[in-house]
């Protein structure tokens, strides 16, 4: 089971992130509630999606022999105007370069099976999942 464990600095809604695999990220969000100190959770989502489905195409380009060289995943979510803001929309646009002549038709596939077969958060976004929350103290 995948693993995440978020824990508050103590310092306004500063939040530091631990993985099962050890790696650590933060979030915060700006004045009034934070100190803009790192990335909004929303953000971080999307930043997930991005990489998610960008690491797939990477594998996959090299898999059918393409000659990437370049490769950013821009990704964009219009949030409603009330609470919970939830994203209404997600747009990926995934900016290539190359170095040397590609196939569009094996491209397009990569980008294709990125996103709809092989991105776990690209699958979750996309098909929902229930959310279940519970509460324990220490």
């Amino acid at each position: 089971m995948a693993k995440a464990i978020a824990r508050w600095t103590g310092h306004k809604v500063k939040f530091d992130i631990e993985s099962a695999s050890g790696h650590t990220a933060s979030i915060d969000e700006p004045p009034v509630f934070g100190d803009d100190a790192a990335m909004r959770p929303t953000e971080m989502l999307l930043g997930a999606l991005g990489s998610c489905t960008g690491l797939n195409v990477v594998l996959l380009l090299k898999k059918f022999k393409q000659p990437l060289a370049s490769l950013e995943v821009e990704v964009e979510g219009e949030q409603e105007k009330e609470w919970p803001r939830r994203f209404t929309k997600i747009d990926i646009t995934f900016v290539t370069g190359w170095s040397g002549d590609f196939d569009k038709k094996m491209v397009d596939e990569a980008i294709e099976l990125a996103c709809n077969r092989y991105c776990p958060i690209h699958a979750t976004l996309s098909h929902g999942v229930p959310i279940e929350h519970k509460r324990k103290n220490t």
